[in-house]
């Protein structure tokens, strides 16, 4: 190859895009929530309504869906969407975002998207449209250790949905473990995108400090899932991104209400 070509070819692949204007993508996730990149901040109250009540269920379709509005958000109301959980192979290496280089076993990410723009596609090019209220969980002590009694509503009834595209009814009050990890010590907010294809940089991340348990049992039922080829998903977690210079920001304490 001549070096004119050569030059090209490095030129090309330097500048290659992968977002829908043509530009390159700097605000992508997952990331590293190091202490040298962040900045302590006082934001208003955190609001999360109708997580708690007793009739709350995956599918909400028989009463006003969840909602989160507050904090990093503003006066913008965000609605429920899904609950996504990425977890890897092994326990000590699963959660896509990790705090000071630590890492965790997995991570439950609450997805939300902004009301004002009226649906989710739009919401999709939009840096405020997603909200993600994403949950740190690891595993403690060694096979035998009991299960969060919190989460075993979601892991005991992962057997009925062995294959994807299977569906489930799960128990009321299958939320309530957000609310335990919501009493900790303040949360990280940074804005990013989606994890997942085409990863939209449309998402404001919001990750309490506070550390979900989850034994061993319980997050071998999320491997024991298969995939559309009957495969085990042994894991499903994007690599860290750089963090390019963006500023990860801390909330105070009671900063969720």
């Amino acid at each position: 190859m001549s070096k004119e070509r050569r030059k090209q070819a490095v030129t090309k692949t330097a500048t290659l895009s992968t977002s829908s204007t043509g530009l390159p993508k700097w605000r992508q996730s997952p990331i590293n929530l190091c202490k040298t990149a962040t900045w302590t901040k006082k934001f208003s109250p955190l609001y999360m309504t109708n997580y708690w009540l007793n009739e709350v269920s995956i599918e909400f379709s028989d009463r006003a869906p969840p909602t989160m509005r507050g904090g990093p958000l503003g006066k913008d109301e965000f609605q429920f969407m899904n609950v996504q959980f990425r977890w890897g192979p092994e326990n000590s290496l699963g959660a896509e975002h990790s705090i000071n280089g630590i890492w965790y076993s997995m991570e439950a990410q609450i997805m939300h998207w902004n009301t004002r723009y009226g649906s989710i596609e739009k919401c999709l090019d939009k840096p405020d449209g997603i909200a993600i209220l994403s949950y740190l969980m690891q595993t403690i002590g060694c096979p035998g250790i009991p299960d969060n009694p919190s989460l075993t509503k979601i892991t005991d009834s992962l057997t009925n949905i062995k294959r994807m595209g299977s569906s489930t009814e799960i128990s009321p009050d299958c939320l309530l473990w957000m609310l335990e990890a919501c009493k900790g010590h303040g949360y990280y907010t940074y804005s990013g995108s989606l994890t997942v294809s085409p990863y939209n940089e449309c998402v404001i991340w919001i990750i309490p400090s506070a550390i979900t348990k989850i034994s061993a049992r319980q997050i071998d039922a999320f491997r024991s899932l298969y995939d559309d080829k009957w495969k085990n998903i042994s894991g499903n977690c994007r690599q860290q991104q750089n963090l390019n210079r963006r500023r990860i920001l801390f909330a105070m304490d009671d900063a969720v209400a």
